[in-house]
This record gives structure tokens, C-alpha cells and sequence, in this order.
């Protein structure tokens, strides 16, 4: 007997079901093919972006202090390494200690490059107007020329310790960039001749090669230079393999579709040899092996994955150039065309056809081991008949679960990691118990839905209960579903409330001018707070220039207590503190102040007093005392013994400047009487009328375009929310896509199963047809029936969602937790909805049976 023919007219025989298989995994190949595309076009793209934002090199060498060198040696030796393809050095002359020369802080931190293809890659090579510097030139920010009214051309004369002063000419200007504005580029080799570094780099640029990786380089070069920093460029490696943070929420797609296609072919499969089991019998009576008949269905299962996936590479490669414009809007930045991996294609193929031949293997085991008299019954498996694993391992591994979780809540406190593993084996205990679960949770949907819907509740609750096996996986597709829906949706959620937080923690208004200045003591004048103050629809406060500083009373019991520098003045220990200006009663009108200990009154600190932060507190100052600060570089010179000031007031932080830890604040006459210090940093602002929005930041940009406020630079904390947004909107958009495409896989198996089931019962509604049964009864008893199968797998899902869901959020030491009360609602609404959905065209089709034909079928 040829098996293969056999198995093709079972096949063809069912076209209907046949289409519903092939649909399911033409979808799950469809979203490989989409994936693998787009991720690739994605990624030739996101690397013309990452190229420009860090240019286009592997790794940096060298060291962050004045103390250690690279020699010419050092350099010879890591260029022989193998996978080093190409290096350039660069030259920070005064790092470290070195920075402190007076003469040198505040001025632009000089760095020298070759005048090579490889330095240019670096960021600081920005380039905007003019040409690379050669000996005797250099390259300046925009600003700096501006303040200094310079200009391409110009000659200005700066200091090279421990040489003279030397007269450069500016060769060009760097492109306006916050990272940009205090930098100065010099030629490598003059900048190392005029400080005396001849020989000397600080730090090698490495391109590598496209086989080794970077682990075996580092060790090769931290085994002969221990104490080398390296930077490996992990933010761009992570941005790169990450496509911006979405490349794992692909996957979760790719996950989820294959998890519901595997399900809707088992499904099929199934319900093929439920419906055959006579034909099946009768092939065992006639001789046939039960071998046989296993690869009979194996054989139609590969069919079913040859034809699906065929069909899913076609949809997804004709998908993916018609999705092209969304992706480009979604992700930011536009593509340089679809790139098709046809390699991949081939392997999504392969991987199409091997999951749809696995998915066979369970229903062709079945089928081999059905006995021929049994076949001939037609009655479900009751729950009972369900393995160990199902009827006591579920329940055993769920309560162990949740004892555990608890446990450590309370008791142990033990390493997050064991939420996430709790939480896992919850899941896996929801999915293992799915036949019990759901039998218990149709019972009970059909025993509330009673008073609603009379006897047909009740029918329709034992029509789904004598379906079970083809429901089981339907509801483990809409369980997989709900949990993928609630758990993004909680993580995404959660991360998002907490960087908005941050966000606006690290910008408090709206808006801030800032001093760009790179001098210790940046300022501007208060000619610009004046006009701004004349601008209507503009609510602000002014933040002056802050005293670089340094203690000169600090107790030396405390100095533990201080992760930073130390500084050695006149014999005894001292730190760097800034003392700010500060109004209070014009803070406490947009933000409160959280006092610990005395006043916060302005009157206060204008006689001399300051109020300091917590951080302050624990270097040994107390309420009362008084602590001498000094001007950082008139200290070090010895001209200066600075001021002292009375604390009458302790705060938790200030709110309009929370990255302030170590700072005391005092009142404006105060910086300007002692310190000689009149000048603004900061002004941060909100826009109090939002009709006059964009009239208002038109004359804030007219301002600022003016000479004497080149040194300002708008911050708008809309921005970065907006960058956050469209972040979240994207991880989303992928979890939306992710949900909606195993629900409708979810639907098409529902459809499948109601299909199959009202055609086994064809009689039993001809016979309530003619029991006097009106059509529209017939298809409100399919319509409930599917109703019922759904809801159940829907509010498994749900519980499930949740549960696992918060202990994702445990494990991964989440700040915020929230109820998704809007998604539980939706997907208990979308649940009933499901099940119509699958059972409408089914139950149209039973409705419309000829009467008299079925009731003499045999």
C-alpha cells in the first residue's frame, strides 16, 4: 500500500482544514521572513547612524591619567596584535593633576590628533568650517570663537606648560555640539613637541579586524599592561546588536508566532484523526503498521509546512517593501533600501517545514497507538484519562511556585533572580494544567452565564467539555497571547514611568538656558535674565554661577566619609564644594523644599549663613557650625583664605538642581561681596500660556543669537520625554503586533475547531431542527460555544499575564508597580469577542444545513 498517496487523499479530502494549517504556518514563516529583512535593512542603516554619533572604530587604549603614557614601543607592540588591523594616537598633554594648572583650566582641553582616516572617525573631529590643523594652528568650538569674537584665521596666543606661550592660528571650527564646546584639536606631533610629550600618546585608537573578537585582544593587552584602561565601546556594540532596543521584542515575535503556528498544526492534525478514526481502523484491520501510520501523518504535516512556508516567504518578502515607510517612521531614521537575506529566507524555509513536521510527530504518535475497536467510539477522552503530569505535577509545581515567591518576599529577601525563576515555574504550571484549568473554568463560565442564557449556557458548556482535547490548544494560543500582552505591557510600562521621573527629576522645568562657558565658574550676564523677564507667558527662576570651591575647616575625622579627591592645604585635608546662590522664596514657588534640620529663610542667609545638603552633613558639618570655603584656584595659589559662613539650615536636596549633592547655598549679595561672582548659570523656565509657545521660543532663539549670549545653550526636557515616547511607542507597536498575530493565529485554530466540532454534531443540530429549534437558536448556541472556549482561555491567560508578569518586575528590581487595569479590561472584552469571531461563519454554516439530508446520513 502506498502510504505517501494514502496520506495525499486524506489531505485533499479536507481542504478546508488543509487551508487553516497552511495559513497558520504561512503566518509564522511570513514573520520570520518580515524579521530577518527588516532586521537586516534596519542594521545597514542603524550603522550609517552610529557611525556619525561614534564614529567608526573598535576600541580605545591608553590611560585617564597624567602618571602613565603610551610609548612608541607600547604602541609598536598592540599594532602586532593579531586582529589589530590599524591604529592612530591621540594626546590629552594635560589630564589628570595636569588639569588643575590654573592656566590651563579654564581653557578648552587640548587634544591632538594625526591627520589620518582613522582619527578623523573620532567624534572630537567634528569638523565644520576650515581644514585640519597643522603645526602652529588649531581648531576651536563655534562659541569659543564667538565670546572671544574670533574667527577662522584668527591668531591667538595660549599657554603649553611647562613650555612658553605660543601664538596659533585658528584653522577652523568644530560643529556646534554639546560635546564639542571644550574641546581644542592640535597636530599630534606639534602638540607633543610644544609639552614636551615627544614619543608619548595618552590613548590608541584600534580599527580590528572582522574575525577576532574583543575578548582575546583585551586579554592580550591587559596581560602585558595591567593597569590600562580599555574602552570596548559598549554602548555602540549594544546599540548596534540591539537595532536601539527592539531587536529582542522581534524575537518575542518570532517566539510567539512559531509557539501558535506549532499549536495550530498539532490542533489540526488532531481534530484529522478524530474525524478519521474510522477510516484509521479500518486501515489497521486490513494490515497496515502502526508505523504506518504515524508517517502518514508526519508525511501530511510536511506538506502542510512545504506549501505554508512557500507561501509565508512570498507574503513576507512582498510585506516587507510595503511596510518599509512605517518602519522608517517607527524607527526614526530612514533606510537605504530593503536588503533581502536570502540565505536566511532559506534557513526560515527550512525551519517552517521542520516545525510543522515536528508538530505532527504527537498526533501521528496518537493516531499509531488508537486501537481499532476504540476507534469506532466517538467520545472525548474525559479529564481523568490526562497523564500524572497533567493531574498532579501542574498543581504540585504552581504551589511550590507561589510559596517560594512568598517566602522570600517576607521572610528571606533573597537574590532577585528567584522571582524570575518562581514566576517561570508558574507559568509553566498554568500552561501543563491548561486541561484542568480549563475544564474547571468552563464549568464555572457556564454556571454564571445560566441565568443569562437559560439551558443553552449549560449545553454549551458540555459541548465545549466534549471538545477538550481540540480546545486545549486553542486556549494555550490565547494564553500565550494574554501573557505576552500583560508582561510587555507591565515591563514597558514600568520602565518608561521610571525614566520619565528621571527625566524630569534631572531637568525640573520645562526648559534651561545654560552656560557653556569652560572656565570652573561659567556665567553669563543677568542682562539676559532681565529680557527674559520682560517676555510674556514665561514663568522662571534664575540660577547664579556657583563658587568652585574648596573647605578650608573641614574635620579630619570625617574625611572617610569622601570618595573623592582629596587636596592638601596648609597641612589638613580638604574637599571641593561649590557654594550656590540661591532664592529660596522664589524655588518654593514651583517646588517644595524638604528641611531637615533649621531655616531655610532667605533673611537667614543673606547675614551670612548657608544651608547645606544632607551629603554635606556626613563630612562632619552640623547645624550651627560654621565652614570657611575658598575660591578653588585663589586657594591653591595660597592669595585667599576665603569666607565663613553659619549653617542655619540642613535639606534633603534642592529641587530645581537635584544632581547638587556636596554644595552649600546661600543668598546672591553674599556671592557678590565675598566672591566677587555676579553672573547666571542657569535659567530654568516654564511657558505658563502655551498658546504663546512658539512666539516665545522665537524670541528666547533671537536672544540667544545674539553675541554677548553665545555662551548659552537651550535645553528643552519636551525633547527628551518625546525621545522616551517614541521609544516606548515602538516597543508597543512590537507588542501590539506581537498579541495581535497569535490571537488571530488563535482564531483561525478556534475557527478550525468549531468547524470540525459542529460538522461531528451535524445530526444532533438537525435533530433540534426538527424538534422545532429556529436557525437563529442554532447558531446562538455555536456563537456561546465558541464564547465560552475563549473567555476561558482568555481569563487563564490573564491570571497568568499577571502573576508572571510582577515577578518579572521583581526579578529585574523594578522602581514602579502598577495595576494595567485598561488591559485586563480590554482583554476581557476581546476574549467573548474571539470566540465570535471564530464561531460566526461556522455556526452560519450549521444553521443552513439541509434538514433532511443530514438527519439521513449514517
Amino acid at each position: 500500500m502506498n502510504i505517501m498517496k494514502l496520506a495525499w487523499k486524506f489531505f485533499v479530502s479536507k481542504k478546508s482544514r488543509a487551508f487553516f494549517s497552511i495559513l497558520g504556518v504561512a503566518l509564522g514563516v511570513m514573520l520570520l521572513v518580515i524579521s530577518q529583512i527588516l532586521i537586516l535593512t534596519v542594521e545597514r542603516s542603524n550603522e550609517y547612524t552610529l557611525r556619525e554619533k561614534y564614529g567608526n572604530y573598535d576600541m580605545l587604549v591608553g590611560y585617564q591619567t597624567d602618571k602613565h603614557h603610551l610609548t612608541e614601543d607600547d604602541i609598536t607592540f598592540i599594532n602586532q596584535i593579531p586582529g589589530v588591523k590599524n591604529s592612530t594616537p591621540l594626546l590629552y598633554p594635560y589630564i589628570g593633576e595636569k588639569m588643575k594648572i590654573p592656566e590651563i583650566a579654564a581653557l578648552p582641553m587640548y587634544v591632538g590628533f594625526k591627520n589620518d582616516p582613522l582619527a578623523k572617525e573620532h567624534p572630537f573631529l567634528n569638523i565644520d568650517k576650515g581644514t585640519f590643523p597643522k603645526g602652529n594652528e588649531v581648531i576651536l568650538p563655534i562659541r569659543y570663537l564667538k565670546s572671544n569674537h574670533l574667527e577662522i584665521g584668527s591668531e591667538i596666543e595660549l599657554p603649553f606648560p611647562p613650555g612658553n606661550k605660543q601664538k596659533v592660528v585658528i584653522s577652523g571650527t568644530l560643529k556646534q555640539n554639546e560635546k564639542l564646546e571644550n574641546i581644542a584639536v592640535f597636530d599630534y606631533d606639534w602638540l607633543s613637541k610644544v609639552t614636551s610629550n615627544k614619543g608619548k600618546a595618552t590613548v590608541l585608537m584600534l580599527k580590528l579586524e572582522d574575525g577576532p573578537s574583543k575578548e582575546k585582544i583585551n586579554q592580550m593587552i591587559k596581560s602585558k599592561y595591567p593597569d590600562i584602561f580599555i574602552d570596548n565601546r559598549t554602548e555602540m556594540e549594544k546599540e548596534r546588536e540591539n537595532i536601539g532596543g527592539l531587536k529582542p521584542f522581534v524575537h518575542t515575535i518570532l517566539i510567539s508566532a512559531l509557539a501558535g503556528s506549532f499549536l495550530i498544526v498539532v490542533s489540526t492534525l488532531q481534530m484529522a484523526i478524530l474525524e478519521r478514526k474510522r477510516e484509521l481502523a479500518t486501515l489497521r484491520l486490513i494490515g497496515i503498521k502502526r508505523y504506518q501510520l504515524t508517517l502518514m501523518v508526519i508525511f501530511e504535516s510536511m506538506v502542510i509546512g512545504l506549501i505554508g512556508s512557500t507561501v509565508g516567504i512570498l507574503l513576507g518578502i512582498v510585506l516587507s517593501f510595503l511596510s518599509q515607510r512605517v518602519v522608517e517612521q517607527l524607527m526614526g531614521f530612514s533606510l537605504v533600501g530593503i536588503v533581502i537575506p536570502w540565505k536566511s529566507l532559506s534557513l526560515c524555509a527550512v525551519s517552517g517545514i521542520v516545525i510543522t513536521v515536528l508538530a505532527g510527530i504527537i498526533p501521528g504518535y496518537l493516531a499509531s497507538k488508537l486501537p481499532p475497536i476504540v476507534a469506532y467510539k466517538q467520545n472525548e477522552p474525559s479529564l481523568d484519562k490526562y497523564s500524572f503530569l497533567v493531574r498532579w505535577l501542574s498543581p504540585i509545581l504552581l504551589i511550590a511556585s507561589i510559596a517560594v515567591s512568598i517566602f522570600n518576599y517576607l521572610y528571606t529577601k533573597g537574590p532577585e533572580w528567584i522571582y524570575l525563576l518562581t514566576g517561570l515555574g508558574f507559568l509553566l504550571s498554568m500552561f501543563m494544567g491548561i486541561p484542568v484549568i480549563l475544564y474547571l473554568t468552563v464549568k464555572l463560565i457556564s454556571f454564571i452565564s445560566k441565568p443569562f442564557f437559560g439551558s443553552e449556557a449549560l449545553l454549551a458548556g458540555r459541548n465545549a467539555l466534549r471538545q477538550m482535547r481540540k480546545n486545549i490548544q486553542i486556549a494555550g494560543i490565547l494564553m500565550l497571547a494574554f501573557v505576552i500582552g500583560l508582561t510587555g505591557y507591565l515591563l514597558f510600562s514600568s520602565i518608561a514611568i521610571q525614566a520619565e521621573k528621571d527625566i524630569k527629576t534631572r531637568y525640573p522645568m520645562d526648559y534651561k538656558l545654560q552656560a557653556t562657558d569652560s572656565s570652573l565658574e561659567p556665567g553669563f550676564s543677568k542682562n539676559l535674565e532681565e529680557q527674559m523677564k520682560q517676555i510674556e507667558g514665561i514663568s522662571s527662576i534664575s540660577i547664579p554661577t556657583a563658587l568652585f570651591g574648596l573647605t578650608l575647616n573641614l574635620d579630619q575625622n570625617h574625611i572617610k566619609n569622601w570618595n573623592g579627591q582629596l587636596f592638601n592645604i596648609n597641612g589638613k585635608k580638604q574637599v571641593h564644594i561649590s557654594l550656590r546662590a540661591i532664592n529660596i522664596n522664589e524655588v518654593t514657588k514651583f517646588h517644595s523644599i524638604k528641611v531637615l534640620e533649621g531655616t531655610i529663610d532667605q533673611r537667614a542667609l543673606r547675614n551670612d549663613g548657608v544651608i547645606i545638603t544632607k551629603d554635606l552633613k556626613k563630612l562632619g558639618f552640623q547645624l550651627g557650625d560654621y565652614i570657611q570655603i575658598g575660591r578653588y584656584d585663589e586657594v591653591m595659589k595660597g592669595k585667599n583664605a576665603g569666607h565663613r559662613f553659619k549653617i542655619v539650615g540642613i535639606i534633603d536636596k534642592m529641587p530645581v538642581l537635584p544632581s547638587d549633592e556636596y554644595t552649600a547655598y546661600t543668598d546672591q549679595e553674599n556671592l557678590g561681596k565675598y566672591f566677587k561672582i555676579n553672573t547666571i548659570e542657569q535659567i530654568q523656565y516654564n511657558i505658563s500660556n502655551p498658546s504663546l509657545s512658539s512666539v516665545i521660543q522665537k524670541k528666547i532663539d533671537n536672544l540667544l543669537n545674539h553675541p554677548d549670549f553665545s555662551n548659552v545653550i537651550l535645553y528643552d526636557r519636551q525633547k527628551e520625554l518625546l525621545t522616551l515616547h517614541r521609544q516606548v511607542q515602538q516597543r508597543l507597536f512590537i507588542l501590539l503586533a506581537t498579541v495581535i498575530l497569535t490571537i488571530f493565529l488563535g482564531i483561525i485554530g478556534l475557527m478550525n475547531n468549531m468547524a470540525s466540532s459542529l460538522r461531528e454534531r451535524s445530526r444532533e443540530f438537525a435533530v433540534l431542527r426538527a424538534l422545532g429549534s429556529r436557525p437563529n437558536q442554532v447558531v446562538r448556541l455555536a456563537l456561546l460555544e465558541g464564547v465560552i472556549i475563549s473567555l476561558a482561555g482568555g481569563l487563564i491567560g490573564i491570571i497568568s499575564g499577571l502573576v508572571f508578569g510582577y515577578h518579572v518586575l521583581a526579578g529585574l528590581e523594578a522602581k514602579e508597580y502598577l495595576f494595567p487595569w485598561q488591559i485586563v479590561l480590554i482583554e476581557l472584552i476581546i476574549s467573548p469577542l474571539i470566540g465570535l469571531a471564530a464561531a460566526f461563519i461556522p455556526s452560519i454554516w450549521i444553521s443552513r444545513m439541509n434538514l433532511i439530508k443530514t438527519l439521513y446520513q449514517e
